[in-house]
């Protein structure tokens, strides 16, 4: 058995892929929402919950995985320390699938890295206008707490967990833009434009992740990035592309 933490599309991928070759995979994914999106094959289970150390290694012995693949967000850092040490733990094989960062030359001007949410909230404290947040829900009270709330138009999936997150924040309904990517360049400007925006903030989330996209929309508008860095994490045994995830998997599963 194969187990692969998802929730990202090029984890679906990646899962579409192992799953035409045959082989049983478990596919985890953070919520049911990320599981929706997995098509359901043959020797495909999906889980819809996020688990932590202990549920990951319990996982690993009832089902006889051999082989763990991380495929979540590069942002999902607990998630995939968990991972690391439950396969250490289990003495079964990691696989970390990562995406590649985007090349952001000709955009230096555009952008400022700042090195987490705090430091964003720190810089965004200092200035005036509206903020559009592309950083997704999860982190959303660490801008709501120490910035106005009329100032943020956070941009979200469209499922009722996450729009009630908003509103539990004390986000007006105006502000929530609940829409599902991916989203092209002329979208984003239309976006930036609608809200009146006078700044974007971003993960540095990959060219699968729209980065580029935010940024060209921004350049065109005159709009300053904050661009928030990876975390660094200390990954075992990655992998860039899918060919070769298949080739070691074949290897080791057979």
């Amino acid at each position: 058995m194969i187990m692969i933490l998802s929730g990202t599309k090029d984890g679906r991928e990646l899962v579409k892929n192992l799953s035409e070759r045959g082989y049983p995979l478990i596919v985890t994914t953070a919520t049911s929402y990320g599981g929706s999106l997995i098509q359901k094959k043959e020797k495909c289970t999906i889980i819809s919950n996020k688990l932590n150390k202990n549920e990951m290694e319990t996982l690993i012995v009832e089902k006889g995985v051999k082989i763990l693949i991380d495929a979540t967000h590069p942002y999902a850092v607990e998630v995939s320390e968990n991972a690391m040490k439950s396969c250490e733990n289990k003495k079964i094989t990691y696989m970390r699938y990562q995406r590649e960062e985007s090349k952001l030359e000709g955009y230096e001007k555009c952008y400022q890295y700042v090195s987490s949410y705090e430091e964003a909230v720190k810089h965004l404290s200092k200035i005036e206008g509206n903020i559009f947040l592309t950083t997704g829900s999860k982190t959303l009270e660490i801008f709501a707490k120490d910035l106005e709330k009329n100032r943020l138009f956070p941009r979200i999936l469209p499922v009722s967990d996450m729009i009630k997150k908003c509103e539990d924040l004390g986000i007006k309904p105006s502000n929530i833009i609940a829409m599902q990517g991916p989203f092209s360049i002329e979208m984003n400007m239309e976006m930036i434009k609608k809200y009146k925006i006078d700044i974007l903030v971003s993960k540095e989330s990959g060219d699968i992740g729209g980065t580029l996209e935010k940024l060209e929309a921004a350049r065109k508008m005159e709009v300053p990035v904050l661009l928030i860095r990876r975390p660094k994490v200390d990954y075992k045994n990655i992998f860039k592309n899918t060919l070769d995830v298949i080739d070691k998997v074949s290897e080791i599963y057979g």
